[in-house]
């Protein structure tokens, strides 16, 4: 059964997917004009997340916190095996993630802190379905 993208990076979040893609291997032989290629098969396709944490708190401090404890639980997800996952009706097969990066805003800042004492972080995860 494929895990809901929700559980795993929370309710405000985008998904995406690109198109397979086909590795090839090309050749050349002496006296010959042109090349010849091999198909090697597909390579996966990139799946991207785009995302956002928010922590909370009665401080910035807390609610850094909380957001950070977040992100490292996110984090996690980057030394698990392959896993299927859902997304709105759509189920991406055999999927492992490469990297997540937290976003900075216009100033260079991760952590941004709300009049609403929130702790906000924008992160995109890239992940890579393995058929």
């Amino acid at each position: 059964m494929a895990t809901s993208l929700t559980s795993v990076f929370g309710d405000e979040i985008t998904v995406y997917s690109q198109n397979r893609k086909a590795d090839r291997q090309y050749s050349g032989f002496a006296g010959a004009h042109g090349l010849t290629s091999m198909l090697l098969g597909s390579r996966g396709y990139a799946i991207i997340v785009n995302g956002i944490v928010r922590g909370t708190g009665g401080s910035y401090s807390t609610a850094r916190a909380d957001a950070a404890s977040t992100l490292a639980n996110i984090e996690a997800c980057l030394w698990a095996g392959a896993t299927d996952y859902r997304f709105q009706g759509e189920t991406f097969y055999n999927v492992v993630w490469d990297r997540i990066e937290r976003i900075p805003d216009s100033k260079g800042r991760v952590f941004r802190y709300t009049a609403g004492g929130e702790v906000v972080v924008n992160f995109v995860a890239y992940g890579r379905a393995l058929i």
